[in-house]
């Protein structure tokens, strides 16, 4: 004879079938917020090369701030060598290495203010200078802040375009930092490193012309606000 079913039992088939039911939910549940290893891709796997690289920088030129560090590999050394900068639309902080020297750097607007040490204004062969100006903030003259102008948000990813008419060929999935992206590149070796969700935003990027410059880009929103430094020498008003 069977023994009968306790009161309160369910079906060993039930159970079964509520136990599968529970951990289907639990795997969709899982999929839909997992850790954005599956968003939606914005697209760029499928254009040309070369609306890969125009859609990077039109990002760039309008988004709310970047942190830019680069370094430039340049035969003739007049280019800066490295650089590592935070930078909005109207703003620009940070450092610029030059003649193996480093200059802090803050950019307001149409003003741009540098601090050196004496050892720059030496390397430079502006020692007579350096009484002056070592370790002291001094707003450049329009001449010697020309050097800068291309440290804007503006400008600088203006100064990318003309690499554009280069890129061509695959469209390359890859990851940068565990981030989705995808890769361009010219014959000449110039690459566009570009997230593959989201804004278009570039990560890395090689130039090659008569130096190479390697950039990675990362922090794409506002920055802090920047402030002028506290009582510059001007060197706009002397002489």
């Amino acid at each position: 004879m069977r023994a009968g079913r306790r009161p309160g039992m369910l079906p060993r088939a039930l159970v079964g079938l509520g136990l599968a039911m529970a951990l289907v939910a639990v795997a969709t549940v899982a999929g839909c917020s997992g850790g954005g290893g599956d968003k939606k891709t914005n697209g760029l796997e499928g254009l040309p090369a070369a609306e890969v690289g125009s859609r990077a920088v039109t990002a760039l030129r309008t988004a709310p701030g970047v942190h830019l560090a680069g370094t430039v590999d340049d035969p003739s050394g007049d280019a800066p060598a490295d650089y590592d900068l935070v930078m909005s639309p109207t703003t620009t902080q940070g450092t610029v290495e030059e003649y193996g020297q480093q200059t802090q750097l803050v950019k307001i607007k149409a003003d741009t203010y540098v601090r050196r040490a004496r050892s720059y204004y030496t390397a430079t062969g502006d020692a007579d200078a350096a009484d002056l100006l070592a370790d002291r903030w001094v707003r450049l003259a329009a001449a010697d802040a020309a050097k800068y102008s291309y440290f804007t948000l503006d400008r600088f990813s203006d100064s990318l375009r003309s690499y554009l008419v280069g890129l061509a060929g695959k469209v390359e999935q890859e990851k940068v930092d565990d981030e989705r992206a995808v890769r361009v590149r010219s014959s000449d070796g110039t690459t566009f490193e570009v997230a593959n969700t989201g804004p278009a935003y570039p990560l890395r990027i090689t130039l090659t012309a008569n130096s190479t410059t390697r950039l990675r880009l990362s922090d794409f929103r506002a920055p802090s606000a920047a402030t002028a430094p506290s009582s510059p020498i001007d060197l706009s008003s002397i002489g």
